[in-house]
C-alpha cells in the first residue's frame, strides 16, 4: 500500500496547480496535482502526459476517472467510494494508482482491507502552493 503524508514515511511533495503555466514554476521533484474540474478541456493533463510531468488528479466521478486514467497520471485521488473506483481500475488494468484521501492514520486499516492502492493524508493536499 502506498502511504503519502505519514510522518514516518518519506514521500514526494505534491504541488497544487490550476493551469499549465504553473507547471513551469514547480520544482521537478514535486508531483503536480489538480482537481479534474479545473482541467477544462483536459489541457493540463495532456500537457503533463506529453511532457512526461508526473501528476495526480482529484476525481469526483466515474466518467472523469476513466478519461483521466487514459491520460496516464501517476495517481488518481479520490475522496469518496474508493472501493468502486478500485474495482473499475482492476477490471481495466489502469497504470495509475488510486489514492484515497484520509484525515487520520486509523483509516489506513479499513482501506487496506478493501484493497485500495494507497492513501494520501489531506494535509499534503492542503499545503500552501
Amino acid at each position: 500500500m502506498i502511504i503519502v503524508g505519514h510522518y514516518a514515511i518519506i514521500c514526494d511533495n505534491f504541488k497544487k496547480i490550476s493551469s499549465v503555466d504553473e507547471i513551469a514554476l514547480t520544482p521537478n521533484s514535486c508531483i503536480v496535482w489538480f482537481e479534474s474540474k479545473a482541467d477544462e478541456d483536459y489541457l493540463i493533463s495532456r500537457h503533463c502526459m506529453e511532457n512526461r510531468v508526473k501528476y495526480a488528479v482529484l476525481i469526483d466521478n466515474i466518467k472523469d476517472f476513466i478519461i483521466y486514467a487514459a491520460l496516464n497520471p501517476a495517481y488518481l485521488i479520490l475522496e469518496k467510494s474508493p472501493e468502486i473506483y478500485q474495482k473499475i481500475a482492476e477490471n481495466y488494468l489502469f497504470d495509475s494508482k488510486i489514492l484515497s484521501v484520509i484525515e487520520e492514520e486509523n483509516e489506513i486499516e479499513e482501506l487496506a482491507k478493501i484493497g485500495i492502492d494507497g492513501v494520501i493524508f489531506r494535509k499534503i493536499l492542503e499545503k500552501e502552493r
